[in-house]
C-alpha cells in the first residue's frame, strides 16, 4: 500500500510541471537590507528547450575551488519543473547577495549517473556595494554535456525584465561585467 502512496505522490509532483518559482527570482530580494559588505548579482540562465533527463545547474563557488566543493549556490538552467521566464527559450533571470571577492560558474547536471570528464568554468569578482550584471549563461542545446555553453550579452532584455521585476533593485547603478570563461575546474586543463 505505502508503494502505491508514493507513486500517488510523484503523479502529483510531476504534474505541476513547470509549475515551480524560480528560488533565485529578483523580486525576492529586497536591496534596502543588503548588508554593506556585499553584492548583488544578475544574471540570466537558459537553453533551447527545457530539460528532464540531465537537467543543468550552474554552480557558484569561489574562484580557484575544485570542482564540487565549496559550493555556495546552484542556478537553474533547464529544468523543466521552473517555469520559464523567457517566452523563446526555457530560462530563468536570477539575482543574489554575495560577499565582495572572485567568483567561479560552472555547469553540472542533476543526473547521478552522468560523470562529467570536461567541465568549464567563467570567473567574475564583485566590490562591496555593487550591483553586477554579468550576463545570461546559455545552452543551444538542452540536457547536454557537450561544452557548447556560453555567456552572451542580454542586457537590454535581462535588465527590462528586472525593472518589471524589481524597481527597487532597477534603481540601484548597474556595473556590466560579463562573465568569461577562464579553462576548466575539471578535466585535462583544470
Amino acid at each position: 500500500m505505502s508503494k502505491l502512496v508514493w507513486l500517488f505522490a510523484i503523479g502529483c509532483a510531476l504534474c505541476g510541471c513547470g509549475s515551480m518559482s524560480n528560488r533565485l527570482a529578483p523580486e525576492k530580494l529586497n536591496p534596502a537590507i543588503m548588508s554593506g559588505d556585499s553584492a548583488i548579482v544578475i544574471i540570466s540562465t537558459g537553453a533551447a528547450e527545457r530539460c528532464v533527463s540531465a537537467a543543468t545547474m550552474l554552480n557558484l563557488a569561489p574562484a580557484g575551488s575544485p570542482y564540487g566543493k565549496n559550493g555556495i549556490l546552484g542556478i537553474n538552467v533547464d529544468a523543466y519543473v521552473v517555469k520559464s521566464d523567457f517566452p523563446t527559450h526555457q530560462g530563468s533571470l536570477s539575482a543574489f547577495e554575495v560577499k565582495p571577492g572572485s567568483y567561479q560558474l560552472y555547469p553540472s547536471t542533476l543526473n547521478p549517473y552522468i560523470s562529467p570528464v570536461k567541465v568549464p568554468r567563467a570567473e567574475f569578482s564583485v566590490a562591496a556595494g555593487e550591483v553586477v550584471y554579468i550576463g545570461e549563461f546559455f545552452m543551444p542545446v538542452a540536457c547536454s554535456t557537450n561544452g557548447l555553453t556560453q555567456f552572451r550579452d542580454q542586457e537590454v532584455r535581462d535588465l527590462s525584465l528586472l525593472r518589471e521585476r524589481n524597481p527597487k533593485l532597477s534603481a540601484k547603478p548597474i556595473t556590466k561585467r560579463i562573465a568569461v570563461f577562464s579553462g576548466y575546474v575539471l578535466g585535462t586543463e583544470a
